[in-house]
């Protein structure tokens, strides 16, 4: 058994995780509400990253479980599978056909004048 300060420190180490994360999450977000269009990013790779995220949070249940002490790994572990399901949720609403400020400038222009 590791000693008490060791796991401390663990824990603490892992309890900054979901802040960090967040500070790597916030240009994304940035970028797409801003832009408000996500063709440039790929939604498999976040809904793969989503579906890891989601056997990490698991994993994190059951150690917090088996250990009372793993409270920041779990604390982590859903952080960062909420920061996912909140960054799909933007890239499925800014690719979205009925969402105008996603088309190109062109199919925006065309879209419009059908309208009038």
């Amino acid at each position: 058994m590791p000693s008490p300060w060791l796991i401390q420190l663990a824990n603490l180490l892992q309890t900054s995780v979901p802040f960090l994360s967040l500070c790597a999450y916030i240009p994304q977000w940035k970028k797409l509400i801003k832009t408000r269009s996500s063709n440039d990013i790929s939604l498999s790779t976040w809904l793969i990253f989503i579906t890891s995220a989601s056997f990490q949070v698991i994993y994190a249940v059951v150690q917090w479980q088996i250990h009372s002490y793993s409270w920041p790994l779990l604390i982590s572990t859903v952080s960062t599978l909420l920061c996912g399901i909140f960054t799909v949720g933007l890239i499925i609403r800014y690719r979205h056909p009925s969402n105008i400020n996603a088309l190109p400038q062109e199919l925006s222009a065309q879209v419009n004048q059908l309208r009038s």
